[in-house]
């Protein structure tokens, strides 16, 4: 697929205004939560920035997918937790602050491991149809200035003019809801004359996928004695993720529409999920006082 100056510049800068919308939810006091939750804090971040990656490579083996498939699957589950996980974790009932500081953490350790996750996907399922590389320095610092930059801007501007953040919130929410739909389009007419086979190969996996991370989140919680809120905002945080990094890095690093699916069907099925979690959690968990 030739790349655009749309996609070139108009992708990146999307992706960027919707980071800066998650650094206009925080504050410096997220990240000390880090110190105060420690355990919760830990098990959200191993959960979706590596047991969740881990789970897509079983998943792409056992499945026997396409090599674009496979390492796109392993690439959206290795993207950043989502910009709406906050969003449904608080209307679930689960614990805010967490996923507030999951958010936070998160977004940093992501800069690191998604490339990495990504160079193991494509040296592991590449074939000699398949021509990808992510030089992994070139991507850490992109996802620096796509990703670190704009979170730390919006922060700042949450602290100097707060009226202005609150406001600027709920745009940059829909914006990426906008992007996200965009994104999926543009996809599925790049990919046009293989669709239904994508689609076929891709659909399955994906919903595993995401059924994993419901499990993992739920399971691993149970296990660690957490509380429902807390186990909630877990769960969200592995569920909803930023696919738009995923699709990001398909299209304008390994210039890949077909590596671009797995991210964009995520990406869909990620909100039925997240409002699945929403039901479940009014219903089993009471509300604080």
């Amino acid at each position: 697929m030739e790349q655009s100056a749309l996609i070139e510049i108009g992708l990146p800068a999307a992706v960027f205004i919707i980071m800066a919308g998650i650094g206009l939810t925080l504050a410096p006091s997220d990240f000390q939560r880090v110190v105060m939750r420690p355990k919760a804090l830990i098990w959200g971040i191993v959960a979706a920035l590596l047991l969740l990656p881990l789970a897509s490579i079983s998943i792409a083996v056992v499945m026997g997918l396409p090599s674009e498939i496979a390492i796109g699957l392993v690439i959206v589950a290795a993207c950043p937790i989502g910009t709406t996980s906050s969003l449904f974790s608080y209307l679930g009932r689960g614990d805010l602050a967490l996923s507030i500081a999951l958010s936070a953490l998160g977004c940093l350790v992501a800069i690191a491991t998604l490339p990495l996750f990504a160079n193991f996907a494509i040296e592991r399922f590449s074939d000699g149809d398949v021509r990808v590389y992510l030089p992994v320095l070139r991507t850490i610092g992109m996802m620096l200035v796509i990703i670190l930059l704009p979170v730390i801007l919006g922060m700042w501007v949450r602290h100097k003019v707060p009226a202005l953040a609150a406001r600027a919130e709920k745009m940059v929410g829909a914006f990426g809801l906008v992007v996200l739909v965009v994104l999926i389009v543009g996809i599925g007419i790049s990919v046009y004359g293989r669709w239904a086979e994508i689609l076929v190969s891709a659909g399955p996996a994906v919903l595993v996928l995401v059924f994993c991370g419901v499990a993992i989140g739920f399971l691993g919680s149970r296990l660690l004695r957490l509380s429902p809120a807390e186990a909630m905002a877990v769960t969200t945080s592995i569920s909803i993720r930023n696919a738009a990094v995923g699709m990001l890095l398909a299209i304008t690093m390994m210039n890949s529409p077909e590596i671009a699916v797995p991210p964009a069907l995520f990406g869909l099925l990620m909100y039925a999920v997240g409002f699945g979690l929403v039901a479940y959690g009014r219903m089993t968990i009471k509300p604080t006082s």
